[in-house]
């Protein structure tokens, strides 16, 4: 009786702590970034709860037709460069069904210059996102010019909400359990 046996690799990833859970979010390294940088009127923060964080505050595109509230970090603070990293993930406890954007700048990137990963969170659940997902844009436009994200070039770190050109204004609250990294570990299975 002859065996056979197929050797394939397949992509996991492991879970490693940046913010909440064993790792502290860093409350006082967050900087409100909003559509007031151009007189506009949107705020925003980010504040503890129970479990997490809470990313909050008003989208108001009002004053310029178009609006966006988010909340920026340093990933100088993090305990992992991204360099060392896949993606991330968050754990999200409670959502009001709004879309959000994860962001990432570059050092030495444009003005307005960003990648970023647009999704609607569901109360409950993770949402995972590889840096290859995140697209690149400029001033709220995706931009087909911009150079490859290089993860060992991201100094930035944002979750943010936009009007989308007036389609979505008023109250918003995201609450967040974790934002962990994503590493990968090639598994061989037989």
């Amino acid at each position: 009786l002859a065996v056979t046996s197929v050797l394939a690799e397949t992509q996991q990833f492991a879970t490693v702590p940046l913010l909440g859970g064993s790792a502290d979010w860093g409350f006082s390294s967050w900087r409100a970034i909003t559509d007031q940088v151009r007189g506009g009127v949107s705020t925003a923060a980010l504040e503890p709860c129970a479990a997490g964080a809470r990313f909050t505050g008003n989208l108001d595109p009002s004053k310029l037709s178009a609006g966006f509230a988010g909340m920026n970090l340093d990933v100088k603070v993090l305990p992992v460069s991204f360099s060392d990293l896949d993606g991330l993930k968050l754990g999200v406890l409670d959502a009001d069904g709004r879309e959000y954007t994860l962001l990432l700048k570059m050092k030495g990137g444009e003005s307005g210059s960003s990648y970023q990963v647009r999704f609607v969170p569901q109360k409950q659940t993770e949402f995972e996102a590889l840096f290859e997902d995140f697209a690149a844009y400029r001033r709220g436009r995706p931009d087909a010019s911009a150079p490859s994200l290089d993860k060992s070039q991201i100094e930035t770190l944002a979750i943010q909400i936009a009007s989308n050109f007036t389609q979505t204004s008023g109250p918003f609250q995201l609450e967040l359990q974790s934002i962990a990294g994503l590493k990968s570990e090639a598994v061989t299975l037989v």
